[in-house]
Parts: C-alpha cells; sequence; structure tokens
C-alpha cells in the first residue's frame, strides 16, 4: 500500500507588471523525486497543462464594474438566508459608537462546555490538558468581558445588568499594518478539541492582510489585543499589528475594483519578502516585510521620494514606488516608502480569466495547508479568497458562505453520479465548487477523472487517513472518513460571470423621471434592501437621513415645481424662489452632527423595519451621499410606497421639546403632484407621532408643524419629515432605538389601517 502526499513544487515562475499572469513552463522534473497523489502526474503540476484545455482561457469573464456590482450585492446575501447574519459587510456603514449588547453580540462565545485542549508543563514533561472552568473564565476576563457585564452571557446565561448593556462605546477605525492573525481568544496558545491531532489550532479564526481596513470593537484586558470587525469575519489581534488612521486614510482602503487601476499594485506571488533595503524610511521596518497574494498598497510618484538613488546604491528601474503601512509609536498610522519589483505584483487589478485564475492557484502548489490561516498558510477557503482578491472580488470567509455567495449556481445534491460527471464536463476550469466543510477549483476532465486543486487538510486512501496538509491536485475520487468519494459529497458550483445571476442594489436617479431635471446633486446613489422576513409585505419604505452632503449647503434647487416661491420659512426664508440643496444640519448639545445621529437612527429604523417584513430603500447609506434633497424625493417617489426622512430640529430652546411632523402648509396643497396625495402624507405623520409617543417620545404641541419643505413639494407619494427631537436631545442608542421602535409603530398603524 502507498500513500501519497505533497511537498513543496517551487518551478513556478512569478507574474509580470500586466493584467495577465505568466504561466510556468512545463516542469522538468523526474516525476520520481515528485510525491504525487493517486492519478496525477508530472506534467499536471503546471498551469499550462490545464490552460490548454480550456476554452477560451483568455476571455475576460467579468469587467470590473460587474465584479463592484457582484461586490455590493454580497454585502446583501445572508447566510443561512432566513438569518441576520451578512457573509460580508461594509464597515463605512457603521456607527461611531456600539452598546455593550451590540459588541458581544459580534463576539462569539465558546462557554465552558466546549472541550479544548492544551500543552502545558508537567512533572514529569509535556502534558495534555483540557481547559477547565476557571480556565475559561480566566479567558473570559483577559478578554475584558466583565466590563461588558457579560461573563454571565458568554458563560451561556444572561447579563445581570440590561441597563449597563445599553451602554455606548465609541468605535475606532484602523488598519492592519502586517499579514496577522484573527484569534478567537486573545492569546497565542495553541488549543485544539482533538488531544490527538495538532496540526489545527482551533483558536485560529483566520488571517489577515496587510492593508486590511478593520473596527476596533474591544479591547483585552492588558491592551495587548484588540477586538477587531472585518468585512469577512471578526477575531482578536495584537495591538501592534493594527494603527488607528483617521476617516479620510480608511475610506481609501475600499471598492478597487471602481478605483483608478494606476493608483495601486496588487501582490500577484503567493509571498513576496520585501527586504528592508527596498524601504526608503526605515521607521517603518528594520526586517523583512513578507506581502501575500491579495495584498494591495498604494502607489506613489517616484518624483516624491526624496531618497531613490540610495536604494541599494541604485537606481531601482522595473520597480513601482509603493506605499507601506506602519505603526507609529503613538498608535496612528505612518507611511513609508518602499520600491517594489513588478515581477512581485500587477498593477491595478488582474483581468479575471481562467487563465489567470489557474496561474495564480498554481502559485501555492505544494505549499503548507493553513487552518485558519495558521503559519502564515491558508485554509481551502482562505486560498480562494486570496486568489479571486487579485481580481477585486469581496469573498466570504469560510466554505459554507463561499457556496452561498452570489452568482450562477449549479446543484449537485440529489444528483446521480452520471449526472454530476455530466454537469461536471460542462464547466470551465477555475470554477469554484465545494462540498460541506470545503471548496476547491476545478480544473478539468483527463481520462474520465476529474481534477480539482485546493488547500487540503486530509484524505482518506485504502481506508487510511492521509495528513496532506497541502495544496494540493486531486480527482474526485478521493475519499473522505466516512469512505464517500468527493464526487459523491460533491454540492455545488459557482460561475461567476457577466451573465451571472447577481444584481446591484444600489438605485441612481434617472434623468427620464419627473422633477429629476430640478436636481443639481446627482452623482450619489440610494440602497435597496429586501426584507428575509417570512412575513414580507412586499411594501418599500424609504428612508431618508437628512442631511449629510458634502457641499450641498452651497448649490440651490427649485424650492417648487412650478417655481413658486416658498409660503413658509425653514431653512430657507419664505418667499425664496430657490432653497438651498442639503442643509448641513445642526449640532447636538454633546458634539455629535445631526447628519451623524440622523444616519444611525435610519440603520436602526431599518434593521427594524426588514425584520417586520418591509422592503427599505436607505436614500442615505453612508457619511456622504452626493443626492440633494430634490434627487432624493425623485428617487423615492419612483421606488418606494412612503417616503419618512429623520430630522431632529435646531430650535434653540435649552430642553428637548419633543417629536414633530412637518406637516403640508395650505399654500402647496394644489400642486398638481401633491393634491392626490397630500392627505395620505398627514396621515402618515400622525401614525409615527402616535407611535412614538407610544415609546415615551415627548411630543411637541399636537404634534406637528406647517412647513414648506422640497421634499413635499416634489413628492407624488405619501412624505413626512419627522423630527425627533432638537439639540438637547440625548444621542446615545437607547433613546435612539426607542425612537426607531416608535417610527416602526408609526409605519404598521399606517399600512395597517390604509
Amino acid at each position: 500500500m502507498k500513500l501519497f502526499f505533497f511537498f513543496l513544487i517551487p518551478f513556478l515562475f512569478v507574474s509580470c507588471a500586466s493584467s495577465h499572469i505568466s504561466s510556468a513552463s512545463e516542469s522538468d522534473a523526474n516525476p520520481a523525486s515528485i510525491r504525487l497523489a493517486p492519478d496525477v502526474t508530472a506534467e499536471m503540476l503546471s498551469p499550462s497543462f490545464w490552460i490548454s484545455r480550456t476554452k477560451n482561457p483568455q476571455k475576460i469573464k467579468m469587467t470590473r464594474p460587474s465584479i463592484a456590482a457582484w461586490n455590493r450585492t454580497m454585502e446583501t446575501v445572508r447566510y443561512p438566508a432566513s438569518s441576520d447574519f451578512a457573509i460580508v459587510c461594509d464597515l463605512r456603514k457603521y456607527d461611531s459608537v456600539m452598546t455593550a449588547a451590540e459588541i458581544r453580540s459580534q463576539m462569539q462565545r465558546y462557554p465552558s462546555s466546549s472541550v479544548w485542549y492544551k500543552k502545558v508543563k508537567g512533572k514529569s514533561g509535556e502534558e495534555i490538558k483540557a481547559l477547565s472552568q476557571k480556565e475559561w473564565r480566566a479567558l473570559f476576563e483577559k478578554m475584558n468581558h466583565s466590563a461588558l457585564e457579560s461573563m454571565n452571557y458568554f458563560m451561556g446565561g444572561r447579563a445581570k445588568d440590561e441597563e449597563l448593556a445599553k451602554k455606548d462605546y465609541p468605535v475606532r477605525k484602523a488598519v492592519c499594518v502586517r499579514r496577522s492573525n484573527l484569534r478567537l481568544v486573545p492569546d497565542d496558545s495553541f488549543y485544539t478539541d482533538d488531544k490527538d491531532y495538532w496540526y489545527d489550532d482551533i483558536a485560529q479564526n483566520s488571517g489577515i492582510l496587510m492593508n486590511e481596513p478593520v473596527l476596533v470593537l474591544w479591547e483585552s484586558k492588558e491592551k495587548d489585543f484588540f477586538y477587531v470587525k472585518t468585512s469577512f469575519c471578526t477575531g482578536w489581534i495584537h495591538s501592534e499589528d493594527i494603527a488607528f488612521c483617521s476617516d479620510k486614510a480608511f475610506a481609501r482602503l475600499f471598492d478597487y475594483a471602481e478605483k483608478n487601476q494606476s493608483e495601486f499594485v496588487t501582490i500577484t506571488e503567493d509571498c513576496f519578502v520585501l527586504p528592508p533595503e527596498y524601504i526608503l524610511n526605515q521607521s517603518a521596518s528594520e526586517e523583512k516585510i513578507p506581502l501575500f497574494m491579495g495584498t494591495y498598497l498604494f502607489t506613489a510618484d517616484w518624483s516624491e521620494a526624496e531618497s531613490e538613488g540610495t536604494l541599494l546604491q541604485r537606481t531601482p528601474f522595473a520597480n513601482f514606488l509603493v506605499e507601506i503601512p506602519y505603526r507609529k509609536s503613538d498608535g496612528m498610522l505612518g507611511v513609508a516608502y518602499a520600491s517594489l519589483p513588478v515581477s512581485a505584483c500587477t498593477q491595478g487589478l488582474v483581468d479575471y480569466t481562467a487563465e489567470n485564475t489557474l496561474n495564480l492557484a498554481f502559485k501555492t502548489l505544494g505549499k503548507h495547508y493553513g487552518w485558519g490561516g495558521m503559519n502564515d498558510s491558508r485554509d481551502c477557503s482562505e486560498y480562494l479568497k486570496d486568489i479571486f482578491r487579485c481580481f477585486g472580488f469581496n469573498f466570504a470567509r469560510n466554505s459554507r458562505t463561499q457556496m452561498s455567495m452570489s452568482g450562477k449556481t449549479i446543484d449537485f445534491d440529489g444528483k446521480t453520479l452520471s449526472k454530476k460527471r455530466s454537469l461536471l464536463s460542462s464547466l470551465e476550469s477555475g470554477c469554484v465548487m465545494g462540498f460541506p466543510g470545503h471548496v476547491f477549483l476545478y480544473l478539468g476532465a483527463v481520462g474520465g477523472n476529474h481534477y480539482v486543486i485546493s488547500a487540503l487538510g486530509a484524505y482518506y486512501f485504502d481506508d487510511v487517513k492521509v495528513d496532506a496538509n497541502s495544496v494540493s491536485i486531486n480527482t474526485l475520487e478521493m475519499k473522505r472518513k466516512t469512505g464517500e468519494t468527493w464526487l459523491d459529497l460533491l454540492s455545488k458550483a459557482k460561475i461567476l460571470s457577466d451573465d451571472g445571476t447577481f444584481s446591484d442594489n444600489r438605485v441612481f436617479l434617472n434623468k427620464k423621471w419627473e422633477f429629476a431635471d430640478f436636481s443639481k446633486i446627482t452623482a450619489g446613489f440610494s440602497v435597496f434592501y429586501a426584507s428575509s422576513a417570512k412575513n414580507r409585505k412586499n411594501s418599500v419604505v424609504a428612508v431618508n437621513a437628512g442631511h449629510g452632503t458634502k457641499g450641498g449647503a452651497t448649490q440651490k434647487t427649485f424650492s417648487h415645481p412650478d417655481k413658486s416661491p416658498k409660503v413658509t420659512g425653514g431653512t430657507t426664508a419664505a418667499g425664496a424662489i430657490v432653497s438651498i440643496a442639503v442643509s448641513d444640519g445642526m449640532i447636538f448639545n454633546d458634539g455629535k452632527s445631526e447628519a451623524e445621529i440622523n444616519l444611525r437612527t435610519a440603520r436602526i429604523f431599518k434593521n427594524l423595519l426588514l425584520k417586520a417584513g418591509y422592503d427599505v430603500l436607505m436614500i442615505r447609506d453612508s457619511a456622504d451621499t452626493q443626492l440633494d434633497n430634490v434627487a432624493r424625493t425623485v428617487i423615492a417617489n419612483n421606488t418606494a410606497a412612503v417616503h419618512i426622512a429623520l430630522h431632529y430640529d435646531s430650535d434653540g430652546k435649552k430642553e428637548d421639546k419633543g417629536a414633530f411632523y412637518c406637516s403640508v402648509p395650505d399654500g402647496i396643497k394644489q400642486l398638481p403632484n401633491v393634491k392626490n396625495h397630500w392627505k395620505e402624507s398627514e396621515r402618515l405623520g400622525e401614525c409615527l407621532v402616535t407611535g412614538l409617543a407610544s415609546q415615551s417620545v415627548p411630543v411637541y404641541d399636537n404634534g406637528k408643524i406647517e412647513t414648506d419643505l422640497t421634499q413635499t413639494s416634489f413628492s407624488t407619494i405619501p412624505t413626512v419629515d419627522i423630527e425627533l427631537g432638537n439639540q438637547c436631545t440625548l444621542t446615545q442608542t437607547s433613546e435612539i432605538e426607542k425612537r426607531a421602535k416608535g417610527l416602526l409603530e408609526g409605519v404598521e398603524l399606517f399600512f395597517t389601517n390604509k
């Protein structure tokens, strides 16, 4: 009986600085010197073997605009479909604070009933020991859970102080300054749930690349670890591996498929080690810096570098000048310049073709498998994630969520082996596929066998387990512990192409829509969210977080569609023919901006609406949305059933006077587009105020003030500007949640009694 597994295959070429990745030549290696999996030949170890068997290998499968749209759609995908768990998220949409309860909900729980083992030094040498409940509690204490009043929660019970759970904590923006690890616990001890297997560290959650943006949610008791959220998962990271950054620096770290491709490079080597002498600013590092596949680095102009001729006493031709992030002594982000050879990267992104997919996939052939990215290696899902980052895709983190991603799905579940083989024969090389617990890339069929490549842990051959722990090639006849073959288990394949089944959830202003030509600021977009609730109501609520348009106060639009003057005052005085396009809003007594609190309120309100079964159009879904008040209203008119704008009043009072809605003044009730729905607008406002009052939100006077608003005068659907308080209103999350719940009650009341 023979056992087969892989060793390092060192003969693959590096890439060139273009959107085409060069392939390796055919191997001259002696097959007898290479250990191969069953039915794998030495010639199969070259990507060109498979590329030559692929139809149209250089055809671009998806353009960058399509990849960008795919990424945005991914942010709406849930796993499972009925849950609130988004498999990827946009970090820019999180608020500047989180409550203790929200932070706890982001943390993974590992109750003391979980059995973890670790190696300790005993009297007779190294011993294997299961964690006791006392040691679990010590871990939780190290995580600083007691400050969140969550020790009981994390031990499987309930928090003692529910009021403390509503306390707000700041969310800080940061960037990872080196390839690092995200851990389930804030220490580096090796833990396993199988005391007879010590290759996989069960406490390892994921690897994270340099220049990856993160939100810092919490810190360990000793402050040596931070608990961070990335777009694809959460985990504990060494504090020295991240640097806090400004909003501007943070905003750069997104949307690579939409960027100017000359602004950055993508590392296309498995790992290129940057020598310290290539770095201009030695404060960044005096050590070699490993740059892993899929890392994005911003480029700079060589004229900006003061000492380019001092690099190795040479002028570094065929090199990019790139920015290398590092953590300064104060914990903030610093940037150094470095010389990066074109052979290690490509400018911008790689074109998404079958040929480039295979060439990237073979870069790591024979390298170590790394559970959760341990030992600077990759597991099956991280292997695919890093490959597809080179094209600009934002993949989900693990195998089950990757199989839930957007795209055309080929379903193998319940199919006979004959039908599965038939479906496989129709697929192209480089297709993503998998079964529960494992994902891989399809290579093609040879001699009746179907071949795949993946970062593989173990397989069984002749009923004997083989711990391959390598990036390896094998057939689908490989077996699992159960005796079933990979072909038996094969469940899904994902085809990512321009004809795939996904759509963009952004809503732009259509210039053909009524009143659209009155808009002045139109470059932004709104975002549509479909409810996944079982009781989905098929009603769209447009939620408009007021203000939040940079430069909006410098532009003006007509006050009314018939160009008549305003009949009441507001931000713009009565009698004005034109009004401010989008005002800046006021500042609360605690220093927060109205634009920020409006957006926080809108997001909480959105989540409540989705759970209640309503679809939601978020008119403003980011800190800055380049849409003026006319554009916002026109988009709502053509997309939603009702339009609710959220505001807080600026009135100079010394107390919170309470909530009210802006009712429709007589002077605009006869506008052709207003006269047919203004009564429903009034009813919507009354329902919202009733709902707010039911949540003990104070109500001002009789709950309404006549106000001539651009939103009202350009509307064609029931629309309301609801003022939720004033500058004296408390802005902690508990107060915002109270108002959001009241708004939901108002919406339910409006649609129930329609």
